[in-house]
């Protein structure tokens, strides 16, 4: 119960601090305890979603980032492409959920802009926390799954 807690804060954390890894904290538990992948995946995924919601609450204008961070400009390609991409889910009724579910699975575009991008194009709180925690879910199950794919000696010979 504690690994699965733990797993939960800290992919709460590593969501908002997008500098810690989430993955790798997730593989090291796997590694480490005998939880069962399904929990461990679902305790990350939880974490992670809890943790973009403020992303998402920063698009629906609930959070004014702008003004904590002093109204800086946002330069380079990524603001480009993100309001094309903004302007795509404007088009298509189902197009926040699409970009969202491979966000979250691929990190493709990047969860935590997609996350901001769904609460602009006013994408409803519930259906952006059940496609996000279907795609980080998979994403962490297939994760923690990767130990066990592995022939029976390999990791003992690397310990």
């Amino acid at each position: 119960m504690i690994v699965l807690a733990g797993s939960f804060l800290y992919c709460l954390v590593a969501s908002v601090a997008i500098v810690l890894p989430a993955e790798a904290y997730l593989l090291g538990a796997a590694l480490a305890s005998d939880v069962s992948p399904i929990w461990l995946a679902a305790a990350g995924a939880g974490g992670q979603v809890a943790g973009k919601m403020l992303f998402y609450l920063t698009g629906r204008g609930a959070l004014d980032m702008a003004r904590l961070r002093g109204r800086a400009a946002v330069r380079g390609r990524w603001p480009a492409r993100m309001a094309a991409v903004e302007r795509w889910c404007a088009r298509n009724t189902w197009g926040p959920s699409a970009v969202t579910a491979v966000s979250a699975f691929a990190g493709v575009p990047p969860y935590a802009v997609v996350s901001v991008l769904a609460g602009t194009v006013g994408m409803r709180w519930w259906l952006f926390a059940a496609v996000s925690l279907l795609g980080r879910f998979l994403r962490f199950w297939l994760l923690v799954l990767a130990p066990g794919l592995l022939p029976a000696g390999l990791l003992g010979a690397w310990a």
